[in-house]
């Protein structure tokens, strides 16, 4: 049986699989290039966001403490290599990503002189098969520090861990008082970065006395 445009049934059957198939594929692409639109407007939100925090404690150093801006400064330079050499990456492997977060504690050490402590559990440095979004690690222990009461008399301790195929980070849960601006890019960039590289989020907890993050350990 022929149809008004002189195609079979069959052939106007292949036609419309061919056409659906089409589609199919455009939406996919099109679903493609906005995830990596939505991964490249987080990327240009969170590395000035870091620069501009740390250049902003850079300068309120220069003036009261020049010694310690320029061990800043340093340690600042160095962060900002293995920003460049990651530049286009959206995985990074997790002991390189460790590697940052230590020179990011030495920053918050400048700063935060005796008033944090980092704990990182032995079964954390032996990770080796999986990778993290850049900036993952530090944006979690910029959390804890950025919300959280910390002096000399208490320091707050801050813990990484492993736990049910998640990497832990726990601290002690004691607000600020008067809670400072915050742009919350901070653990908003880590959830929405995980569910858009592997359809994962963070679980957070909070019992009132500890505050946990847990961030999925997924093999990308």
């Amino acid at each position: 049986m022929m149809t008004e445009a002189g195609l079979s049934r069959e052939e106007l059957e292949l036609k419309l699989q061919e056409s659906l198939q089409q589609n199919k594929k455009l939406q996919q692409e099109n679903e493609a290039l906005q995830r990596e639109m939505k991964l490249l407007s987080l990327r240009r939100k969170v590395t000035p966001h870091f620069l501009f925090n740390s250049i902003s404690v850079a300068v309120s150093l220069v003036m009261r403490e020049p010694q310690k801006a320029m061990r800043f400064l340093r340690h600042l330079a160095a962060m900002y290599r293995y920003l460049l050499g990651y530049d286009n990456e959206y995985y990074v492997p997790i002991k390189e990503e460790i590697k940052m977060l230590l020179k990011y504690y030495e920053l918050m050490e400048i700063r935060h002189l005796g008033c944090i402590r980092l704990h990182i559990e032995p079964e954390v440095l032996k990770l080796k098969d999986f990778s993290l979004p850049p900036l993952t690690l530090q944006g979690l222990l910029e959390n804890a520090i950025k919300h959280n009461i910390h002096t000399k008399g208490d320091p707050l301790e801050i813990r990484f861990y492993t736990q049910d195929d998640c990497l832990c980070v726990s601290n002690r849960f004691l607000p600020l008082l008067t809670k400072r601006g915050s742009t919350q890019i901070g653990l908003a960039y880590v959830n929405e970065i995980m569910k858009l590289l592997c359809n994962r989020e963070l679980t957070i907890k909070n019992d009132g006395e500890t505050f946990v993050v847990m961030l999925p350990l997924v093999k990308m």
